[in-house]
């Protein structure tokens, strides 16, 4: 096992790695974890950024970005306890907010560390330390992330507490882009993608959830396995209410299949893909559903949440790469 600091692009990034795995993590990239590279094969999972120009022209569609609150908030505002909330509409085009206030924003390294078979990396946040998140959503509270690796299992929690005197909505969610293959070959023939979903939500012309539920086309295929060749995907799925709620990218090509899961928080994702071409595949698991606050649906089926002061809450994610023949 080992762990490194070193220069990436001009910022100080963290390299953590045992006899099979590796990653790499930008604190000052909104806590990005950049690369999740797979030893024995060479394999790069996640979309790494070949140059630090890249990198700041679309931070989103590299690494796993951490969303709070995930995706889009209509026009960028939404009422709470009495509080209208103003968030910056860096989506013009459809005159939405989108993606968060932490994704962009400088984190603080805490450690990383060996702890037996284990390797933990530790970041964090606190929200009064940041004007621009502040001005957009005006509570004390701290996001800590923990990041564990260990054997070919890369585990993600994520504690937000409350150390505001008022309650807030909370929501998170994680903009993962995997390479697709993972070998880069282009060849999509022996990739299938499966998850266990059964809704899809009805989105209008703004990506944004008209509230309607249908049924998906496609529910077997997509619950056994599916190729995604020519099937562009920007999408919104409820997670099934029975079986594991994971998404799992299997690429025979490479020999191998990622198995992505989230815990009872997360009950939804939302899959893209582009246009299909471009060689990668972003499953987000979130525990809201894209614009939540201003759907008129009941809490349980958006995953709108509250934190009372001095709560906290902690969720989990779990990233574990297995052999496929």
């Amino acid at each position: 096992m080992a762990i490194e600091q070193f220069d990436l692009y001009g910022e100080t990034a963290i390299r953590v790695q045992n006899e099979e795995m590796e990653f790499i993590l930008v604190p000052a990239w909104g806590s990005n974890l950049l690369s999740l590279r797979l030893k024995s094969k060479n394999l790069e999972l996640l979309r790494f950024p070949k140059s630090r120009e890249l990198y700041q022209a679309d931070p989103i569609l590299y690494g796993l970005p951490i969303l709070f609150p995930p995706n889009r908030i209509a026009d960028g505002t939404f009422d709470f306890n009495g509080k209208k909330y103003c968030f910056n509409i860096n989506d013009p085009l459809e005159h939405n907010h989108t993606h968060g206030l932490l994704f962009d924003a400088p984190w603080t390294f805490l450690r990383a560390e060996a702890e037996g078979e284990r390797i933990v990396l530790e970041t964090i946040i606190h929200s009064e330390e940041h004007e621009e998140i502040m001005a957009q959503f005006p509570h004390l509270f701290t996001v800590h992330m923990h990041y564990i690796l260990e054997q070919t299992t890369l585990t993600i929690e994520a504690t937000i507490s409350s150390r505001d005197t008022a309650p807030f909505p909370w929501g998170l969610g994680y903009h993962t882009t995997f390479n697709y293959p993972f070998n880069g070959s282009g060849d999509h023939s022996l990739c299938r993608f499966s998850l266990n979903a059964d809704k899809q939500w009805v989105l209008d012309e703004r990506f944004l959830p008209t509230g309607e539920l249908v049924d998906i086309p496609y529910l077997e295929q997509l619950q056994e396995g599916k190729s995604l060749v020519g099937h562009a995907l920007d999408d919104a799925f409820q997670t099934a209410k029975t079986g594991a709620n994971e998404a799992v990218l299997t690429d025979r090509g490479s020999g191998i299949c990622v198995v992505y899961s989230g815990d009872e928080y997360f009950k939804h994702w939302v899959i893209y893909n582009d246009d299909s071409k471009q060689g990668y595949l972003c499953p987000e698991p979130y525990t809201w559903i894209t614009n939540a606050p201003n759907l008129q649906l009941p809490e349980e089926l958006t995953g709108f949440r509250v934190l009372q002061p001095g709560e906290q809450v902690k969720t989990t994610t779990r990233i574990v790469i297995e052999e496929v023949v």
